[in-house]
């Protein structure tokens, strides 16, 4: 893809976007149900997504040639990290919306859809794929950021993000523990789930500060495709269970683990250079 279709495509890009962020706006606020403020939190969570793409496509509009693409890239994979990170806000809110009157929750689980979820998954896909194309340009014009797999000092940056991963993730794991063990019994079984979603970024990162090469690294990132939509499923239980201050506690420490793993994500992917999956090394190799 060159740079002017890029160009293009942000153009359609961020009138979709435009047009996104009115749609949940507009649809929101003729919405009807019994916690207008939980309806809030998602709209706005929603329409950041919204917005990112927005974004993304402004910023597109700004590349001409494989140069512009390279300076502008790490504009695209912020902008992807705060879609993907947002995601769990959104899914928090979202699926803890109740009925208003008389209306059932089929109304309710309308509303999610048709008012939000639509509007923002096809928001995160721009985002991505936007980022996807900006990226191959860079790597088709200049090759990989790291073309040699034995590269020791890539691994090493790599080794600190697993230390970063793994300190940060013990600290949110222990914040859940405490709240769990602050709660009600009850609560302590509800409390396992977000558990194991803060202990990723610490398996995550044991796994990284073992690594020998920058492929090696990227093959054990795999968990955080996995664990992405686990941890945004896991607020469907979470939303319906756990309110007050506990229960938001623990949401926020849930989304800073899922902030570490966005990051993980993306930065282990830059390091690697390329988009393709992880057994595919030997034909990358062979280039």
């Amino acid at each position: 893809m060159t740079g002017e279709q890029i160009r293009r495509r942000g153009l359609v890009q961020a009138a979709v976007g435009v047009a996104l962020v009115a749609w949940v706006v507009v649809s929101s606020a003729l919405a009807d149900v019994g916690n207008p403020q939980v309806l809030l939190g998602a709209a706005v969570s929603g329409g950041l997504v919204c917005l990112c793409a927005v974004a993304g496509g402004v910023v597109a509009t700004r590349i001409t040639d494989e140069a512009s693409a390279a300076r502008l890239r790490h504009v695209f994979v912020v902008l992807e990290g705060a879609a993907l990170s947002l995601l769990f806000p959104f899914y928090w809110f979202g699926l803890g919306l109740e009925p208003a009157g008389g209306s059932g929750y089929f109304l309710v689980g309308f509303v999610f859809v048709i008012v939000l979820a639509i509007p923002v998954v096809t928001a995160l896909a721009l985002v991505v794929l936007g980022s996807r194309a900006v990226h191959m340009i860079v790597v088709d014009a200049f090759g990989p950021i790291v073309p040699d797999s034995g590269a020791e000092a890539p691994a090493q940056r790599i080794r600190v993000l697993g230390t970063v991963l793994v300190t940060a993730g013990v600290a949110l794991s222990a914040g859940v523990l405490a709240v769990a063990f602050t709660a009600p019994p009850l609560w302590l079984v509800l409390e396992l789930p977000g558990l194991l979603v803060t202990l990723t970024p610490v398996l995550l990162g044991v796994l990284l500060v073992r690594v020998q090469d920058v492929y090696a690294a990227r093959r054990r990132n795999v968990a955080a495709y996995l664990v992405l939509p686990g941890a945004c499923g896991y607020a469907v239980a979470k939303a319906g269970s756990i309110g007050g201050a506990s229960g938001m506690l623990v949401g926020g420490l849930i989304f800073g683990a899922v902030v570490l793993l966005v990051i993980a994500l993306l930065v282990v992917r830059e390091f690697t250079g390329m988009w393709d999956r992880p057994w595919q090394e030997t034909r990358r190799v062979s280039r």
